[in-house]
């Protein structure tokens, strides 16, 4: 029965996307740009099975269809844009960033709905703090952020720009009452957007505001329902809805999922997605008690190579063999981005380019991951003695198979065709020393 209920979904989203594919084709959209600027929000993939659909139905020419895919497939058709003062979002972390509009246009609306020298909390933005970092906006300005290696830069930069920002972390408890407006980007799942808003409800005064950014409607089946959702969840938290603007809100396309799209042969223009704004205000006291956010360890540790940031599973599970990393699938990388697919609960090393491996011996690629990062700036940093020269040997078999990936990920991002990774590649890249036991901000 839920299956069903799962697949009469699927097909009324399917024949929901094909509507909105008419539409705008009958209102001038002629090209594979066009439609996705022109959607709400709809993933690349399923437009280009809509278009199918729709030809294989004689509901639009075949010539067309035909058409949009070959520009879809198009590589070089769009800039690539420089690089963040950020380190790379990473797909563990469902991170995608505002643009530098988006980020000004929702700082400038805070500060238009609160009075002068208000507080102003942003709450797992990076994106958004270092643009407030050059931004006057006449308000105090905080950060609630994860500990993890972006939010370390984003504290660097601070420091750099005179610390306007006071920045906590997620893991020293939550304030209360003390902003007037609350800016949130949660990750596009009720178990996130929930305990955040929640979070957020706590930390916001009576009379203040929260802006939160939700998926369109043409994001998935459920985006709608989910709104819906959040917004009778929102209520229980005293907060009125007040304002609704769809797609108000522009993002960029993080390196992983441009490299996820590339394995699937498309290439997006930049800046194709784009999120609801929603906006409250903080009315009464909740009827609920909020849900507690818990900066809980994870499994995974974090060690960056270069601009590489590398994501190791070491679970303490170690098996016979040739240690190495051992593709799951295809090109390596892992086509998509949904949380959805199966294929993640595989991975044991992960890359900020959405590179999947396995290893039998997660902790020797740790080592490895640890060797490189630390060596070329001179800080000492050592793996431990391993206690045979094989065990040596493999350590520095795995460090120049992570140079080489760390290599060719600069490339891909600099807008190079993806190409496979072969054994025998031998790169070097700049290396800055980083690594810690990740953390994530989830529901307690």
């Amino acid at each position: 029965m839920i299956q069903s209920r799962r697949s009469l979904s699927q097909i009324a989203f399917e024949a929901k996307v094909d509507a909105l594919i008419c539409a705008a084709t009958s209102n001038g959209a002629t090209n594979f740009a066009a439609l996705l600027h022109g959607l709400p929000a709809v993933y690349p993939t399923e437009l280009l099975a809509s278009l199918d659909r729709l030809a294989a139905g004689g509901m639009i020419n075949s010539a067309f269809a035909a058409l949009v895919r070959q520009q879809a497939a198009a590589t070089g058709s769009d800039t690539v844009e420089g690089r963040s003062l950020l380190p790379l979002p990473h797909p563990l972390d469902f991170e995608w960033r505002f643009t530098p509009d988006a980020a000004r246009s929702l700082l400038n609306r805070a500060a238009e709905m609160t009075p002068a020298g208000a507080d102003i909390l942003l709450f797992g933005t990076p994106g958004l703090a270092v643009e407030a970092l050059t931004l006057p906006i006449g308000r105090r300005l905080a950060f609630l952020a994860e500990n993890n290696s972006v939010t370390d830069r984003v504290l660097e930069l601070n420091r750099a720009t005179g610390s306007p920002l006071s920045i906590a972390f997620c893991s020293g408890g939550l304030p209360r009452q003390s902003a007037d407006a609350v800016l949130l980007d949660p990750p596009w799942y009720l178990d996130f957007v929930r305990p955040m808003l929640a979070a957020a409800a706590h930390a916001c005064r009576p009379g203040g505001v929260v802006l939160i950014s939700l998926p369109p409607d043409g994001t998935r089946p459920s985006a709608e329902a989910d709104r819906q959702k959040v917004i009778g969840f929102g209520r229980r938290l005293g907060l009125d809805p007040i304002e609704h603007c769809p797609l108000a809100i522009s993002y960029e396309t993080p390196f992983f999922e441009r490299n996820a799209l590339a394995a699937a042969g498309i290439y997006p223009p930049q800046h194709w997605r784009r999120g609801d704004l929603l906006a409250f205000r903080k009315a009464r006291a909740p009827t609920r008690h909020s849900l507690a956010l818990s900066a809980q360890r994870r499994e995974w540790t974090e060690a960056r190579i270069g601009r590489m940031r590398l994501f190791v599973r070491a679970n303490g599970e170690t098996r016979s063999g040739e240690a190495g990393l051992t593709s799951l699938i295809d090109g390596d990388v892992l086509p998509t981005v949904s949380r959805r697919d199966t294929r993640r609960r595989l991975a044991q090393v992960w890359t900020s380019g959405n590179r999947i491996f396995r290893t039998n011996n997660p902790q020797l690629v740790l080592e490895a991951a640890i060797s490189c990062a630390g060596e070329t700036m001179g800080s000492g940093v050592q793996p431990r003695l391993w206690g045979t020269m094989q065990e040596h040997e493999q350590l520095e078999r795995i460090a120049d198979e992570l140079r080489a990936l760390a290599a060719l990920e600069v490339q891909e991002e600099r807008g190079a065709p993806m190409v496979a990774l072969e054994g025998s590649m031998t790169w070097r890249s700049s290396s800055t020393p980083y690594w810690n036991k990740s953390t994530v901000t989830i529901s307690g």
